[in-house]
């Protein structure tokens, strides 16, 4: 944001390359060159036609791309520049760019040994820097220095907004946004843009969704397709596909172009509900048809919508135009190729050599990602998932869970929710007990492993059991599921304390009332008390 001198040297060394390579040569007047240019010309010698140029200047002239390439040396440096602040400010921000952090405090030397003043730029980049090293008490002191010295500013109110985003720290971002609002400062859409992405990424959605109502409605701004962007991805976390479209025709309406990240975020949201998966792929054939730029993330969140519907022949597809592309597999791309079997595994009446196709296959996935090192938790936890969509019990137990080990990863409670699940499915209910109490004391389970226990418990018609499940979802803040309640309500000779636990769900959840349940198991209703 207060980087604007670097954007400057960026669009002089366009301009005068564009300049240098179409003008005819004249060796009697030579072009002046600046060391800044001289920097950055280096990023042109790999062009070698002109229908490259253009995407090579996207690539190349991004301001970090651009102080990447700076040599921090302090001689070197002051070699080719005059001393002053401004070359001070810029050498600071190649600095935090390139993470020398051990190079600011020879630079902050460099400027007291040769008393040169720093100005609110400067102070500016400090707080940058020491924001993005984590050192946030470090920021704020150089935060309070320079509103000291210069008062309070937009920038320097948005640098400090930036430094809490980036440590997560939404509340104190979220207070000193509101002393920018009380100051006069009137907050642009880049703001609004850090400020809710920050919240998403510690899943305060409805702070997301307050702000963006407020940039629109109280601020009076036009979001742009990067707020709009966030937001459709926002709706992917919460699965809110509706709302992903309707974001999306209202950036249409706004004549917005539909960027890789647009179509990533509206892929994404379609693709995290299984009755939007096919609408997911339909805006990735139309990525395709417009030749919108494919990247990684476009494939993760495609591969995901195929494994919503299980379509393995889509999904192959991608991988083909994932290798025209020459987009490198990662491993979040190994692991949703696998959980793209899970989906095909899950359909119904599957036969079952096919089944076995898709395991072998999924397998070679697993080989591949293991070669390169790839191996996640999200990957093992996958293969379980697999073994468990495919009722391969056996496979689970001799194959997969050991990989935990021999991987030296942790089983989650998303390993042990697979767990669960499949022991419930083989109605091995008292191996299904021993697990629960197992995940229980080491970690918080996952609703569907307690909805598994509830049902277990259900089953044996087990009472303690059944009381135990009931307070587990409030410790997890969920509700049972609409049948179990249902179940339970409608149970005779319902005992007393369930009966209890269940009249803290809501009336929509199926819970008898006071009168019928009294009636039904022959109580009177309670004395009241006189005053």
């Amino acid at each position: 944001m207060f980087i604007i001198h670097t954007k400057l040297i960026a669009q002089f060394a366009k301009k005068q390359a564009l300049k240098s390579m179409f003008a005819p040569i004249q060796r009697s007047q030579p072009i002046k060159e600046s060391e800044e240019f001289k920097e950055v010309k280096k990023l042109f010698s790999k062009i070698n036609d002109e229908d490259n140029i253009k995407q090579s200047i996207l690539e190349s002239y991004q301001p970090q791309h651009i102080l990447k390439q700076i040599d921090t040396n302090l001689t070197n440096y002051f070699q080719k520049r005059a001393v002053d602040i401004k070359s001070v400010n810029f050498l600071l921000q190649a600095v935090v760019a390139q993470n020398k952090f051990d190079q600011i405090d020879e630079i902050q030397q460099f400027m007291d040994n040769l008393k040169i003043k720093p100005n609110q730029q400067t102070y500016m980049c400090l707080i940058n820097a020491y924001g993005k090293f984590r050192n946030v008490e470090k920021a704020e002191a150089y935060y309070h220095i320079a509103q000291k010295q210069f008062g309070s500013s937009l920038h320097l109110y948005n640098t400090l907004i930036n430094v809490y985003c980036k440590n997560l720290q939404s509340e104190n971002a979220l207070r000193i946004f509101n002393d920018l609002k009380r100051d006069g400062f009137e907050p642009d859409i880049p703001i609004y843009t850090t400020l809710i992405n920050s919240f998403y990424r510690v899943k305060q959605w409805k702070k997301c969704w307050d702000l963006f109502d407020e940039a629109r409605l109280e601020s009076h701004l036009k979001p742009d397709e990067n707020l709009i962007g966030l937001m459709i991805e926002i709706c992917a976390d919460t699965h809110e596909a509706e709302k992903a479209i309707q974001l999306h025709d209202q950036m249409n309406d706004m004549e917005f172009r539909d960027t890789t990240y647009i179509y990533n975020s509206i892929i994404k949201a379609l693709g995290s509900r299984k009755d939007y998966a096919e609408k997911a792929l339909e805006f990735y054939r139309k990525m395709v048809l417009t030749s919108v730029q494919i990247d990684s993330d476009t494939i993760v969140c495609t591969l995901k919508a195929c494994s919503q519907c299980g379509d393995v022949k889509i999904a192959h597809e991608v991988i083909k135009q994932m290798k025209q592309y020459q987009i490198t597999p990662n491993k979040y791309i190994y692991t949703q190729i696998i959980r793209v079997y899970i989906g095909a595994c899950s359909l119904p009446n599957l036969d079952n050599k096919i089944v076995e196709e898709y395991i072998k296959d999924a397998w070679k996935i697993f080989n591949e990602a293991a070669s390169k090192q790839m191996i996640s938790q999200r990957t093992l936890n996958s293969m379980c998932e697999l073994m468990v969509a495919a009722n391969r019990l056996p496979d689970l137990e001799g194959q997969v869970l050991p990989l935990f080990d021999q991987y030296q990863i942790q089983k989650d409670q998303f390993t042990y929710e697979q767990i669960i699940k499949i022991l419930f499915n083989e109605k091995r209910l008292l191996d299904l007990y021993r697990m629960f109490e197992i995940v229980s004391t080491k970690m918080k389970p996952t609703f569907q492993s307690v909805s598994n226990y509830l049902d277990t418990a259900i089953l044996l018609a087990d009472e303690e059991k059944v009381v135990d499940a009931l307070e587990w979802f409030k410790k997890i803040e969920r509700q049972p599921k609409y049948k179990q309640i249902k179940q339970l309500g409608t149970m005779k000779n319902l005992p007393l304390r369930i009966h209890a636990l269940l009249n803290e769900y809501d009336a929509k959840f199926g819970k008898v009332s006071d009168s019928v349940y009294r009636m039904e198991n022959n109580q009177r209703s309670a004395a009241k008390n006189v005053g």
